[in-house]
């Protein structure tokens, strides 16, 4: 006779799981709106630097879209690798999903004073990252399973 144990992944962390696929899913979003809606970041651009001639305008515009691409780019990955890893219930991949859910938190700030072109969806993504983090954290099911 043999005995099967399954480490069956907790509802609470499987809803962190979740919860990371979305934040995953608004870094794809993010740089193909910056992308496609250039124009709008530009006129953004011009109006915060009314200094900046047309071309100085185009670059930075260019710039912000590049760089927006690699950063949420790599988020993407990360968010998605998280979402795959934490279903192992190694502490390290709940340490790593708080510090770097918390930090993107912080960082959206930054996101915030650049353009108002996100405003609606950074609080939503905000409390979409919170509520992982608190999912991984606050239910014993979730604490005994990344302490066994």
């Amino acid at each position: 006779m043999t005995t099967t144990t399954t480490n069956r992944v907790p509802a609470p962390v499987q809803w962190a799981r979740g919860l990371l696929a979305l934040v995953a899913l608004s870094h794809l979003v993010v740089p193909i709106v910056m992308f496609a809606a250039q124009s709008t970041l530009r006129d953004e651009i011009a109006a915060q630097h009314p200094d900046f001639g047309p071309g100085e305008v185009t670059k930075s515009a260019d710039v912000a879209v590049t760089s927006g691409a690699a950063f949420h780019g790599l988020l993407l990955v990360l968010c998605l690798l998280l979402a795959v890893k934490l279903a192992g219930g190694r502490p390290w991949t709940r340490r790593l999903t708080t510090v770097s859910q918390l930090l993107s938190v912080v960082f959206s700030v930054v996101s915030w004073s650049s353009s108002t072109m996100f405003h609606a969806v950074i609080p939503v993504v905000g409390a979409l990252q919170i509520a992982a983090v608190v999912l991984l954290w606050a239910p014993p099911a979730a604490r005994r399973y990344f302490t066994r």
